[in-house]
């Protein structure tokens, strides 16, 4: 079975490299409309694109096309939401919109940063609050940032097809890198710990 993908990876590759300014159009749109449904699988999409076109390259990519296609996802269902079912989405999102009010950006943020929240289920929640397209694009970013950095470093990885078969994550996942995403969590945590305070001695 490992021979069959080895193979299979080998050729695909050898065929974009031949077509390539063809291939990162095609790759870029798939990707985008990939990330615009908001289909499951999509660190398969993000480890492919930087496998296949490169470190640099794919990390542009799926930066891109995910920050893109989850706006696009967002501003659809809002307006269906908008639409349809108006009394009922305005109840939930009054009341969530004062409890995040002081800290929204960084609710946001740390919204994106919860690994294993499908993306769907994370475009559709936000589709629900009174956020700015501005707001969700930045937060959007900042988010997937570190994901689709480490993501896309370690899809690189694979591109030396000689070295497939011997990849270890364990390589590649430094105490550096884990440290560092933690640390943003913590700092952001901290950021809406600081506003929910000044919230509370403001009405004390």
């Amino acid at each position: 079975m490992i021979d069959v993908i080895f193979n299979f990876l080998l050729q695909f590759d050898f065929l974009i490299k031949n077509n390539l300014e063809l291939s990162l159009i095609l790759y870029f749109v798939f990707s985008f409309l990939f990330f615009t449904f908001s289909l499951p699988g999509g660190l398969i999409i993000i480890l492919a694109s930087s496998f296949f076109f490169g470190f640099i390259t794919g990390f542009i990519i799926n930066i891109t096309t995910s920050v893109l296609g989850s706006l696009c996802f967002f501003l659809f269902f809002k307006n269906i939401f908008k639409k349809y079912f108006n009394k009922q989405i305005k109840k939930f999102s009054d009341k969530l919109n004062k409890i995040i009010k002081k800290s929204s950006f960084e609710y946001l943020v740390l919204l994106r940063l919860i690994f294993g929240v499908p993306l769907f289920v994370q475009n559709l929640f936000l589709s629900t609050l009174n956020i700015s397209k501005t707001n969700f694009i930045i937060s959007s970013f900042i988010g997937f940032f570190p994901y689709f950095l480490f993501f896309s470093f370690i899809g690189n990885q694979f591109s030396d097809l000689i070295e497939v078969k011997e990849f270890q994550l364990i390589n590649i996942v430094s105490f550096e890198l884990i440290l560092i995403f933690f640390i943003l969590i913590i700092f952001i945590i901290f950021r809406i710990f600081l506003n929910l305070n000044k919230k509370f001695f403001k009405f004390n």
